[in-house]
């Protein structure tokens, strides 16, 4: 009887894994594409109109609500939640936990590989707003590829470790919340188009996905020993 429950759950457990690795390809290749697009062409149509809008939000509380959360997602205090945070694991005894959020800002660095072979160039004054000047390339967004990969690894771990729902819940609120404003605050400020955050969520996301797979993986075959 246990050995048929083993061999269904090893059977299932294959099952999600090919369905993951598919969704996972059709993902990398929409990326790949939307990257052509972005190495071939400055904007998309629907990047200025969206711009537009989003910039004719004339409120104080948001504009600072969008600053907040995007230096959340610049290096300093990336730097300091990284491994702030794995050190803290590791004292409480969680080190592959740690070292896997340590590898989150390793894998982040593959950013700027895409920006250099898309090369593509920020928004322009005559066309938005420009209130931040940044001269690296514009597509991938890298507030917006960090966000997801440090904050929506904070967001899984929280799933894991934090036993309290209450706790977990505001942790992984607050994870949400920084990664949609961060985005937001790219075009806001006119540093990206839309089309330049999506695809660093999109980028973010497909490495988040092989960093939590391997992390499970990892666990999976620990406790198998």
């Amino acid at each position: 009887m246990m050995r048929h429950k083993a061999a269904d759950q090893r059977s299932t457990g294959e099952r999600w894994g090919r369905v993951f690795w598919k969704l996972w390809l059709v993902a990398a290749l929409g990326f790949i594409i939307a990257a052509g697009f972005a190495a071939a062409v400055d904007y998309f149509p629907a990047d200025l109109w969206l711009t537009h809008r989003l910039q004719d939000i004339d409120a104080a509380a948001f504009g600072k609500a969008l600053d907040w959360t995007s230096r959340m997602a610049e290096i300093p205090l990336v730097l300091l939640v990284v491994f702030g945070g794995a050190l803290a694991l590791w004292l409480l005894a969680n080190r592959s936990a740690a070292i896997w959020l340590v590898g989150a800002l390793v894998v982040y660095l593959s950013d700027r590989v895409v920006k250099l072979l898309v090369d593509r160039p920020r928004p322009a004054g005559h066309l938005v707003e420009v209130s931040e000047k940044t001269a690296s390339s514009s597509f991938p967004s890298g507030h917006a590829t960090a966000a997801v990969l440090v904050y929506g690894f904070i967001f899984y771990l929280a799933g894991l470790l934090i036993p309290s729902r209450l706790l977990r819940l505001l942790v992984q609120a607050l994870c949400l919340i920084i990664i949609v404003l961060t985005a937001l605050q790219r075009v806001y400020v006119g540093a990206h188009w839309p089309s330049d955050v999506v695809g660093g969520l999109l980028f973010g996301g497909l490495l988040l996905s092989l960093l939590i797979w391997s992390h499970r993986r990892f666990c999976s075959l620990m406790a198998g020993m």
